[in-house]
């Protein structure tokens, strides 16, 4: 009972630290995006965006829209707080991970559903705003105690991810191919710093500036 106990207050501690870092995140975005000169780049996500825009990612403006813990239902929810004053030139999408706790059963009907709409959302936002967008897939993942994810879903996610850009005219890019041991959604040794964050997002970022130009 008290390891149950330990897991649900570890749980709330967590949901409190992704309220407040949204809280927090938005209004720092807002201000990127009033300030970006027209045909900048937009990098729209989870933490993973946030640690990309940490390197590099070519000689252009890039705005970091990335928000450290969020869902992708969460992102969405929250787009009608965000307004653009000039368009981007290029957009990439970054989501999925927060989306895989076994707890959610991310492979069930209504999981699915769930994260089909606010991708397919995200990506129509960002259409909206941007000459072009490039969807990425979900990097991979490994094991943690206390943090189960369902490995599974990392490729059926991205594989719907794909299918969502292409039904709406947006590129699909897979850069953390390099990262993945084989086709499970894990990842190989040593790739990850701590079961979902990349030890090496400076070779990420290479990849991904590579999709900008």
């Amino acid at each position: 009972m008290r390891g149950w106990l330990a897991r649900r207050l570890q749980r709330r501690r967590y949901r409190k630290i992704c309220r407040e870092r949204i809280a927090m995140r938005i209004p720092q975005i807002q201000r990127a995006l009033d300030a970006a000169a027209p045909g900048f780049a937009l990098i729209v996500g989870d933490s993973h965006a946030e640690f990309l825009c940490a390197h590099p990612l070519g000689s252009g403006p890039v705005v970091n829209g990335g928000i450290g813990g969020i869902s992708t239902g969460g992102y969405a929810e929250r787009l009608s707080e965000l307004r653009f004053r000039h368009r981007a030139g290029v957009a990439v999408l970054i989501t999925g991970s927060n989306d895989l706790s076994v707890r959610v059963r991310p492979l069930s009907p209504e999981a699915v559903a769930r994260f089909e709409a606010a991708a397919a959302a995200l990506i129509g936002w960002l259409r909206a705003h941007a000459d072009r967008v490039v969807v990425l897939a979900l990097p991979p993942i490994e094991p943690v105690p206390g943090q189960e994810r369902e490995a599974a879903a990392v490729g059926d996610y991205s594989t719907r991810l794909e299918r969502l850009a292409g039904e709406n005219g947006c590129a699909f890019a897979d850069p953390f191919d390099a990262f993945r041991d084989g086709k499970g959604g894990l990842a190989r040794p040593g790739a990850l710093s701590d079961g979902v964050h990349l030890a090496d997002y400076a070779a990420a970022a290479q990849r991904v500036a590579a999709l900008l130009g």
